[in-house]
């Protein structure tokens, strides 16, 4: 009896608890599932050794049965189905991993015959960007072939399809490790793509097979979308024109020049070229509306048949259409997404956007695509969208004003939230700010909206009558509109502010706060709010490296403490010195050489710290032994002597193979040295030198 009363009145208590959160969350419950299947798919990327997979798999059964039992126990029903569903992420991102499987060649390879059937070609700057599948490789061994290679060609003398299988010579070579352990992880990046070597082509590429494959419809459709684009604007003087066309319409933004792209993410416009919701929402805006009107014109049909569902059907048709075409990226799947639940809506006679919306879109992609988590992409395309649609649900519509003036509020409104809300992933991913992105928003979206994409999808409608030319050429005065816009918000002083490395901890501690504030009521907003604070307190306080060494060992770089830098090499490894910079916050800034500021001799170069440590940069085994006398910490690409003991550390070829580029950090007193090893471990997707 007494055991009766006492579980009863657990009951009773667990349950005034839930209802006392719930009465203040209870419409915000369901969007937390996104947020926990991202925790679990961070807990994955985030490990340094894999796991089995049948333990997160287990882990999510028994978590989700336990949940079941207990659903009477509110607090434990919540902790136990929380849990579930953040071992359900982490094992989606494992058994995705697992379902992959891509095979990296082990070593530099080549020249080499190889053979494949082309899963796509993509014009760049440079060249053509060729990713081949289904390869047969002369000299390699059968287990080190890897799935898919990505090869860079100079020219193309015979015009090449996806699907067809062609024949050529390469020099392959892995995927890059990371530039630095603070760096992105190229490898990561190439694994998920299913990419395991990339290269360059020797001589003419050989069409084996004439005929290309039905299955790469899409990908072939891209391909003559750009050849059009590119036959009505030939001139060199129309470069933007064709490259940015390319861009809005088939999602090929390699063709466009550095300065201008340059010009467009400093003006913070780069949204504008990524096919996310503004394009997509046009796309389904423009067909839903067109459709229907013409619809509403027989009046036997508007008046029998529910024309407007028939309309929000076919929108959804014709967005899926134009999200293949430009290659399916993740701002790209995540607007379709959104837009056909909004369709979807619309068929059902249901509410159409809402913060919901949105994490049903972020579900679908996190659950069947969940490396894209890490990405710049579904981190900015989410972080702006949740941060509109929170603002948009509680606002209510200001109908005092003209209409034009609520339009001119609306845009600049919508670009101050969606700049506020991406600007820390900005800083973390590309170590820079744009200051102005608001006020080139406001002439930049109408431009887009009302000009460049009804025009552009004006000239795919007509693209297959061969009309095309009119539309594109209006298309390409909206575009020289927006890239003189561009330039002219990038020519301000200021326009762009470097940034350093934030740190994990520091974007980590901004995105709960952006949540919180977004998606929370009452107390816990003011605590996301203070959330903030502390997110810039950890970046400020984030520890940057005063001394970098790729994984060679043949390219350094130092910091020094007034902030000037110092690399070993200038003709050399270019992005990497750049990717360096970059994560010191200092982009714009201009090294100099070793030997221009450091003793050095033909053997190397000698570094002092402030705090005494003595750094040696050996570049000839002739004088390793020396340095193993006077160095406090040993750099050289050879391996070191058998007996050197004085140096505290030694970074040598044999320390580089096993554990990539390291960095090495003095400023607090002693001497502390990170690697990329450290920070990814062993993994499916890690390579280290051989």
């Amino acid at each position: 009896m007494l055991q009766k009363k006492r579980h009863n009145y657990l009951t009773l208590y667990n349950r005034r608890i839930f209802d006392d959160f719930a009465a203040q969350e209870k419409d915000h419950i369901f969007l937390l599932i996104p947020i926990l299947l991202a925790i679990g798919i961070g807990l994955y990327f985030g490990m340094t050794n894999e796991t089995p997979l049948w333990v997160a798999l287990t882990g999510a059964v028994i978590s989700g049965l336990t949940t079941y039992y207990l659903r009477e126990y509110y607090i434990a029903f919540l902790s136990t189905l929380s849990i579930a569903i953040v071992l359900t992420g982490f094992s989606s991102a494992q058994i995705r991993t697992h379902y992959l499987d891509t095979n990296f060649l082990p070593y530099s390879f080549g020249p080499t015959g190889i053979q494949g059937r082309i899963a796509s070609v993509t014009p760049s700057q440079k060249g053509y960007k060729i990713i081949l599948e289904d390869l047969q490789i002369s000299r390699l061994r059968a287990d080190h072939i890897p799935t898919r290679v990505r090869l860079h060609a100079n020219s193309l003398k015979t015009q090449i399809k996806p699907g067809q299988w062609i024949e050529t010579r390469a020099m392959l070579k892995p995927p890059p490790q990371p530039a630095s352990p603070l760096s992105f992880d190229f490898q990561r990046h190439a694994y998920f793509q299913g990419i395991g070597a990339i290269g360059f082509t020797y001589g003419q590429i050989k069409v084996l097979s004439e005929e290309a494959s039905p299955f790469s419809f899409f990908e072939n459709l891209r391909h003559v979308i750009q050849e059009k684009i590119t036959h009505i604007f030939p001139n060199t003087n129309d470069a933007d024109k064709k490259a940015l066309a390319i861009a809005l319409l088939s999602g090929n933004k390699q063709l466009i020049n550095e300065e201008t792209h340059e010009a467009v993410r400093a003006a913070g416009l780069a949204h504008l070229l990524a096919i996310s919701g503004l394009h997509i929402g046009l796309v389904s805006a423009i067909f839903f509306f067109g459709l229907r009107s013409l619809l509403a014109l027989i009046p036997s049909v508007s008046l029998n048949y529910p024309v407007k569902k028939w309309a929000a059907f076919l929108a959804i048709a014709a967005a899926l259409c134009f999200t293949l075409t430009t290659g399916a990226s993740t701002p790209t799947v995540r607007a379709f997404l959104m837009t056909s639940i909004v369709l979807l809506g619309v068929i059902l006679d249901r509410k159409a956007i809402s913060l919901r919306t949105v994490a049903w879109a972020a579900i679908a992609i996190l659950i069947l695509l969940p490396e894209s988590l890490l990405s710049p992409s579904f981190q900015l395309s989410f972080a702006a969208v949740t941060a509109l649609v929170a603002y948009y649900e509680k606002r209510s519509p200001d109908l005092s004003s003209p209409s034009y003036i609520r339009y001119v509020k609306s845009i600049f409104t919508s670009s101050l939230i969606a700049t506020a809300a991406t600007t820390p992933f900005a800083a973390y991913h590309f170590n820079h700010i744009a200051l102005y992105g608001v006020a080139s928003n406001l002439v930049a979206i109408p431009i887009t909206v009302f000009w460049i994409m009804p025009s552009g999808l004006l000239a795919l409608c007509l693209m297959p009558f061969g009309l095309e030319g009119v539309a594109l050429h209006i298309m390409g005065w909206g575009i020289e509109l927006l890239v003189w816009v561009a330039y002219q918000t990038a020519n301000i002083p200021f326009s762009q502010i470097a940034t350093p490395s934030m740190g994990v901890p520091a974007i980590i501690a901004l995105t709960i706060a952006g949540l919180m504030i977004c998606l929370m009521t009452k107390i816990y907003r003011k605590t996301g709010v203070a959330l903030i604070g502390l997110g810039f307190l950890l970046a400020s306080l984030n520890p940057l490296p005063d001394i970098v060494i790729n994984e060679t060992g043949k390219l350094s770089a130092i910091k020094d403490q007034e902030g000037n830098t110092y690399v070993s090499n200038l003709r050399h490894a270019s992005f990497t010195r750049e990717n360096w910079l970059q994560n010191w916050g200092l982009e714009n800034h201009k090294p100099v050489s070793f030997q221009k500021k450091l003793p050095c001799d033909q053997t190397g170069c000698q570094f002092q710290h402030k705090n005494g440590t003595w750094v040696s940069f050996n570049e000839q085994a002739i004088a390793l032994e020396e340095d193993c006398q006077k160095a406090d910490i040993l750099i050289t690409p050879w391996d070191s002597p058998m007996i050197c003991d004085n140096p505290k550390h030694i970074i040598d070829k044999k320390a580089l193979k096993r554990s990539g580029a390291h960095a090495i950090y003095l400023g607090n007193g002693k001497i502390e040295i990170e690697t990329v090893r450290d920070n990814r471990g062993l993994r499916p997707w890690t390579q280290y030198g051989r």
